[in-house]
């Protein structure tokens, strides 16, 4: 916001200059580009909790201004986690054991929070790490 204003003012500066006529034939295009920035937080509020067979393991918050969209990925241990169940919200994936898999897609830039669950597959939670990154499209 505050960029916003110091670009207006700025224009303002030129238009009110000593050559105030000429700016009255003339045009002005003024141009931001912004970096891709993409991440996610892992917080571990509610990590534990249980509810039948399903784990809670805390909170997502994404973050991505890519203007195609993105990937949110879980990675881990691979051979580790078959047949493992991850929940964001209402997206979810089966774990195949391949140490990462898709959780879900943006089709363009969001921000949002969402509860992150799992019900263990057969050997339970064997994995030695488990990690979330976003990756722009």
């Amino acid at each position: 916001m505050l960029r916003k204003f110091a670009l207006i003012g700025a224009a303002a500066a030129l238009v009110a200059g000593p050559n105030a006529a000429l700016a009255e034939s003339g045009t002005y295009r003024i141009g931001l580009t912004v970096g891709l920035n993409c991440t996610v937080q892992h917080d571990l509020s509610g990590y534990g909790q249980q509810s039948g067979d399903e784990v809670t393991l805390g909170e997502l918050r994404e973050y991505c201004n890519a203007q195609h969209g993105y990937a949110l990925l879980v990675r881990y241990t691979p051979g580790s986690l078959r047949g493992t169940v991850i929940r964001a919200g209402d997206d979810e994936v089966v774990l195949t054991g391949s140490g990462e898999a898709v959780l879900s897609r943006a089709d363009g830039p969001r921000v949002r929070e969402r509860m992150l669950s799992a019900t263990p597959g057969e050997s339970g939670f064997d994995a030695r790490s488990i990690e979330f990154s976003v990756i722009a499209a």
